[in-house]
């Protein structure tokens, strides 16, 4: 029989586990949150959960079941010997629980993303998952979509040619959400190195401009949106009675070691990436919906493959806890390992290096560590 892993969620909330009430059972990123994807793995249980907040660590406990609750995660990873970590707290409250699981004994740690505040933080991290020999993953979940994997084999083996540009139409936040934007990049070129960023963030009125002046539609994400910078202690300030100062991103450039160049485009509503080559270009619109090869042709015609979707498989949170078990049992590097997060951690905080610098190109990775971004 099997090891059986002893897991512990840390952070009570949509991805620990309550994410699975908005989505389809049959849904291909089902199960999705964490807890619903451990219990239908057979290697691994859920044997304890933490949240500082008890009103919805209670919730979380009558929704799954599970009555083994702690109000301190640290009380939790000493007494329960746990092999594996599930941290999915907010991004501001995620670096000190990921370190003292890597310090504790904590055989694999799965961190939701953005990793955390600070490229401080972000280096007090891999020390610790390095030094501990720690197997660890984030929740980049494009990284095991099928369709992503299959335009990403496309481009490594020459089908649009030599990639050189990748155009991204997205407006999200940089800490929470610019992570799935920055990865998916990364996946589909093959994790180069980036070196240099350039752009900026969105003020309010222009963050009202490109939401079509609704000024209504900045509602749910208010001035944590276009937070106020502390120069003296290089801190996004978040707005009086919240936690979360997360900057609306607007156009900004990367580029990577290979000679490819990224460009983000802040169009709402949208998802949709495009890679360009000598030869031809892939396509993924509306969030993965609709993908395509498009290969020029030596007539000057073009050549387009649908690329159909494989959906029967583990979806991506499943998958990510499997590379987890792999690295533990043999050692064989997850594909969202510490060193390739480090990557998009450095972009995120170059870019807001660059901004501060009124959008001027900043060179990676960035000498001053501090700048703190309290991101959901």
């Amino acid at each position: 029989m099997s090891k059986k892993y002893r897991v512990g969620i840390i952070g009570t909330g949509r991805m620990g586990g309550l994410i699975d009430d908005e989505i389809s059972a049959n849904s291909f990123m089902s199960p999705y949150g964490h807890y619903s994807a451990y219990s239908s793995i057979d290697q691994t249980e859920v044997v304890a959960i933490a949240n500082r907040g008890e009103e919805r660590l209670q919730k979380f406990s009558d929704r799954f079941g599970i009555k083994n609750t702690y109000l301190d995660y640290k009380e939790m990873i000493k007494k329960e010997e746990l092999d594996i970590v599930s941290v999915t707290t907010p991004s501001h409250a995620r670096a000190l629980p990921i370190i003292f699981a890597a310090e504790n004994g904590v055989k694999g740690i799965y961190a939701e993303k953005g990793l955390c505040s600070s490229l401080s933080e972000a280096d007090d991290i891999y020390r610790a998952i390095k030094t501990n020999n720690v197997a660890f993953n984030w929740g980049a979940m494009r990284r095991h979509h099928d369709g992503y994997l299959k335009l990403k084999k496309a481009i490594s083996e020459g089908e649009i040619g030599t990639p050189t540009y990748v155009m991204v139409f997205a407006l999200t936040d940089l800490i929470k959400h610019h992570p799935h934007t920055l990865d998916t990049v990364a996946t589909l070129i093959g994790d180069p190195r980036p070196l240099w960023v350039e752009g900026s963030f969105l003020s309010k009125e222009e963050l009202i401009s490109k939401m079509g002046h609704d000024e209504s539609r900045l509602s749910s994400i208010g001035p944590r949106a276009y937070p106020e910078y502390d120069s003296n202690n290089k801190k996004f300030l978040p707005p009086p009675g919240e936690e979360i100062a997360d900057p609306m991103v607007g156009f900004y450039r990367v580029g990577y070691e290979n000679g490819i160049e990224a460009v983000f485009v802040p169009v709402p509503n949208m998802f949709d990436f495009e890679v360009y080559g000598s030869a031809g270009r892939v396509y993924s619109w509306d969030n993965g919906e609709t993908m395509h090869i498009r290969k020029a042709k030596w007539d000057n015609s073009v050549d387009i493959e649908n690329i159909k979707i494989f959906s029967k498989g583990d979806g991506p949170t499943v998958s990510t806890i499997h590379e987890i078990l792999k690295e533990i049992e043999f050692g064989e590097k997850t594909t969202g390992n510490i060193d390739v997060t480090m990557q998009t951690v450095e972009i995120q905080f170059a870019l807001a290096q660059s901004h501060l610098n009124g959008g001027a190109r900043v060179e990676i990775p960035l000498k001053d560590r501090s700048i703190f971004v309290p991101g959901g």
